[in-house]
């Protein structure tokens, strides 16, 4: 049977089995599809860093080479598109991480079946406004696509960021609905081990 480690308050590890079932194997889909935007996330903020930096040693040069552009002139543009990309794909793991922003003083002050039906409620109206987010966005790329529509900077298609955009909405709302799920089941709702501050440890 599978199983998990879990330390306890007083630093001891303990073996608890993993939940099994459909409600199990919706929570790890997620949470694998949470792990992939996770990586093209971290793979946008390296690209936004090196085309930052790129147009700081343009800018740079540029005043001795005058043959040397002062810019990518793309970088406002391109690092505004990578930066949401990287917020929505990275929405997920932070979620099933547990380090989203939360209330934790009520959180931790409140009975279990007080939490739990926080918890759930939480996860409803998370649902709701990630699902209609994934669906909006979805609509509104499927428009800009069929318009034609590129940036009056860099003639970029707009329906290529938006896709982006709407690919890191969609991973949030299937984590989102995962945790209603699991929620719903008794299931933990938090693996803190995926968080990025876990891993370094």
């Amino acid at each position: 049977m599978t199983k998990a480690r879990a330390t306890s308050n007083n630093g001891a590890t303990a073996i608890r089995p993993l939940p099994r079932g459909p409600v199990a194997a919706l929570q790890r889909a997620a949470d694998l599809v949470s792990l992939l935007g996770a990586w093209i996330a971290g793979f946008c903020i390296v690209a936004l860093t090196l085309l930052v930096l790129a147009d700081i040693f343009l800018a740079f040069f540029s005043r001795y080479l005058h043959f040397i552009p002062s810019g990518t002139g793309i970088g406002w543009e391109y690092s505004a598109y990578l930066m949401g990309a990287a917020f929505l794909l990275g929405a997920g793991m932070t979620l099933r991480a547990g380090l989203q922003l939360r209330v934790e003083l009520v959180m931790s002050s409140s009975h279990r079946i007080v939490v739990r039906v926080l918890e759930v409620v939480s996860a409803i109206l998370g649902s709701a406004v990630s699902v209609t987010m994934a669906v909006w966005l979805f609509n509104f790329t499927l428009r800009t696509y069929g318009y034609g529509e590129v940036s009056q900077e860099s003639y970029t298609p707009l329906w290529v960021p938006q896709a982006v955009l709407t690919l890191g909405a969609s991973v949030l709302a299937f984590q989102m609905v995962a945790r209603l799920v699991s929620a719903l089941a008794g299931h933990p709702l938090e693996n803190p081990t995926l968080g990025a501050a876990s891993a370094i440890e």
